[in-house]
């Protein structure tokens, strides 16, 4: 009897598994689940997210006010919160060792070729140089209807392999370049090269 049980609650434990990577939250400009863009870091703390690394004496006061991260690795591994001004402005979606795929509400992710993310987006999608990688890597960017807001999706070549000059760049998105990592937020923010610059 014990075993026939255990059968039948088998099922039910795969739909819950299935249920629970159903409602992993996406990416979205405005968010990504509870964390809102326009939250303050208050709000934020008091929903767990935390700072490891605001002990750190190499910032002053005023640069850690300008720019600095929150995570919380348990419940998003990979991703990272960008304070301005006490203020959520951006979130970032990076590789991440506990196997959580981040996607976009249109299920963009990291590891997508430009031609796959471009078969999401098509010319809503703008193609940019990377500002390090020349013609070995790519910004796919997306701007909300009003301007407000911003994602971008860096890519580069798997053997990082290409000319840093940037004069022939092809008209397209190139099938060789992945997705290495994505960010949305507020424009400026989400424009913003390494943290705050």
């Amino acid at each position: 009897m014990k075993n026939m049980l255990k059968m039948a609650a088998l099922p039910l434990v795969l739909v819950f598994l299935v249920g629970a990577v159903d409602e992993q939250p996406c990416l979205t400009f405005k968010g990504l689940g509870p964390a809102q863009i326009g939250m303050s870091e208050t709000e934020l703390k008091q929903l767990g997210f935390g700072d490891p690394y605001r002990p750190a004496d190499w910032q002053t006061d005023e640069d850690y006010a300008a720019c600095h991260f929150l995570i919380k690795e348990v419940e998003y591994p990979g991703v990272r919160f960008m304070i301005n001004e006490d203020m959520l402005v951006r979130i970032g979606i990076h590789p991440n060792d506990a196997g959580i795929i981040w996607q976009t509400l249109s299920g963009a992710t990291i590891g997508m070729t430009e031609t796959e993310v471009a078969s999401i987006y098509g010319n809503w999608m703008k193609i940019d140089d990377h500002p390090y990688l020349g013609d070995a890597g790519s910004y796919l960017v997306l701007a909300s209807s009003d301007w407000r807001y911003q994602m971008i999706f860096e890519t580069a070549t798997p053997d990082g392999g290409g000319e840093q000059s940037c004069s022939l760049r092809p008209q397209g998105p190139v099938a060789k370049k992945r997705v290495t990592d994505f960010r949305a937020g507020l424009a400026e923010a989400v424009s913003y090269i390494e943290g705050r610059s």
